[in-house]
């Protein structure tokens, strides 16, 4: 049996804003997630923390365009 990739239920999507915001905030995230990466001293609990908030952007930014999952052949 395949595992559903949707987040489980009752999991926070980001609200659904055009694409661009989310985007936006995909990059946002990006960036904070790249700049927290060379740092030398780690902050692993923001580092998780923000690879969580791309997931959660990326499946609402997918979701806004009739794509389930992470599954590119849904």
């Amino acid at each position: 049996m395949i595992p559903d990739p949707s987040p489980p239920p009752g999991t926070q999507l980001p609200a659904q804003a055009p694409g661009n915001d989310l985007q936006a905030e995909y990059g946002h995230l990006r960036d904070e997630l790249a700049r927290l990466l060379t740092e030398p001293v780690k902050n692993f609990p923001r580092i998780d923390e923000l690879v969580d908030q791309l997931e959660r952007v990326q499946l609402a930014f997918k979701q806004q365009h009739g794509i389930k999952g992470n599954n590119p052949n849904e």
